[in-house]
């Protein structure tokens, strides 16, 4: 194989991303003994758009992670009409859940330890630093990688090709020595080729890729990532 380095998205590529939301937030509700006449779906339902859109505008409205939690929590109760005002209290115990969260892609572990001294190893991730470098410690694999760039803490988010860049200057080689991974075709894959990197698109749930979407390499199992190397 021609690279001398892969790297890696975190959420939905290495770490189960919607596995820990999903688990991390329903310990929440049952710490506040919220779940005994709320459901799931009723809660998510409500929650999750609410979520997804404070997310995104995060940067414009400068809001931290805490603070888009709360934001979050506040309008999802408001919402549902429901007497429950400990706002930020739940924000931080979902949060403190989530950082500690360990649940892996399948095999994650299993690829990077193959990996591991045959190639360099980095990460770029949108995500917020604290919880992905926590969750990777949790899980034992924080260990793995030379190169570790997350984008709250650079001020740049995929697909912006400046992240890229960043991590190439880390890692010290050119567009052409590297392989990018990663599950999404906005964010990882648009970035990467703009970067002028190879990208594999890991496919686990079998999405149905466009036709101007071209990726190098699809696979639906990270250990299948031994076949390119």
């Amino acid at each position: 194989m021609k690279y001398k380095a892969i790297i890696f998205d975190l959420d939905n590529t290495l770490l189960d991303y919607n596995q820990s939301e999903q688990t991390c937030m329903q310990q929440a509700l049952e710490h506040y003994r919220l779940h005994e006449d709320l459901t799931w779906d009723e809660f998510w339902s409500v929650f999750g758009p609410i979520n997804f859109q404070y997310w995104m505008n995060r940067t414009r409205n400068n809001h931290d992670i805490r603070q888009v939690l709360e934001h979050s929590f506040t309008d999802t109760f408001l919402g549902l009409k429901r007497d429950f005002n400990q706002f930020r209290e739940i924000s931080e115990t979902y949060w403190g859940f989530f950082c500690g969260s360990d649940h892996k892609e399948p095999n994650a572990d299993l690829i990077l330890e193959h990996l591991h001294g045959k190639f360099a190893l980095g990460v770029i991730s949108n995500g917020i630093g604290e919880a992905q470098r926590q969750r990777l410690t949790t899980g034992g694999l924080f260990h793995y990688f030379d190169s570790f760039i997350i984008s709250d803490e650079v001020k740049c988010w995929k697909p912006d090709p400046l992240i890229f860049e960043m991590a190439l200057r880390e890692l010290a080689l050119s567009p052409s020595e590297v392989l990018y991974i990663g599950d999404s075709l906005t964010d990882d894959y648009e970035g990467a080729v703009r970067a002028g990197i190879d990208f594999c698109y890991y496919n686990r749930r079998g999405k149905v890729l466009h036709d101007h979407h071209r990726p190098s390499y699809i696979i639906s199992d990270l250990l299948q990532i031994k076949d390119l190397t």
